[in-house]
């Protein structure tokens, strides 16, 4: 019965299984499903962080090589929101800690990809390097603006 309503509702069976576990009923519990869904649920943990890495680093791109002026205030008013979600993050669970280095490897070159489709929206010819010219301490630094306002 669990696997059923598993598939085809889920909210329901997260209650079922919350009941059952608070009642001590072990043996009941649909542990394959429950498995599943823990797992994912940390995997979900380092996606997140992983996604706001990129938006950081998208930001300072931004930042860093557009030559529009206007927007730059909301870009930064964006990059401090972003990164107080990745602060609340990595102090809400710390061990996201160890893989930080990692979800910021994986997320530079999806941050090098969307600036130059950004870029090239709006008909700005701009070389992004390959390596990515910011640390993880950086990214992650509230005070943190490159050092340019803009490159040509």
């Amino acid at each position: 019965m669990s696997s059923s309503t598993y598939e085809h509702d889920f909210l329901l069976w997260t209650e079922q299984q919350a009941a059952l576990l608070r009642a001590g009923k072990l043996a009941e519990l649909d542990s394959e499903h429950l498995l599943e869904e823990i797992e994912s649920m940390g995997k979900e943990q380092k996606l997140a962080l992983q996604s706001l890495l990129r938006l950081i680093m998208l930001h300072l791109l931004k930042l860093d090589y557009s030559p529009a002026k206007d927007p730059r205030n909301k870009w930064i008013e964006e990059l401090l929101e972003f990164r107080a979600q990745a602060e609340n993050r990595l102090e809400e669970t710390p061990s996201l800690h160890h893989y930080a280095d990692d979800l910021f490897a994986k997320a530079w070159p999806q941050a090098r990809r969307m600036a130059i489709k950004t870029f090239n929206l709006y008909g700005e010819k701009v070389a992004i390097p390959l390596e990515c010219p910011y640390t993880l301490q950086q990214v992650l630094d509230s005070d943190f603006l490159p050092d340019r306002p803009q490159r040509r």
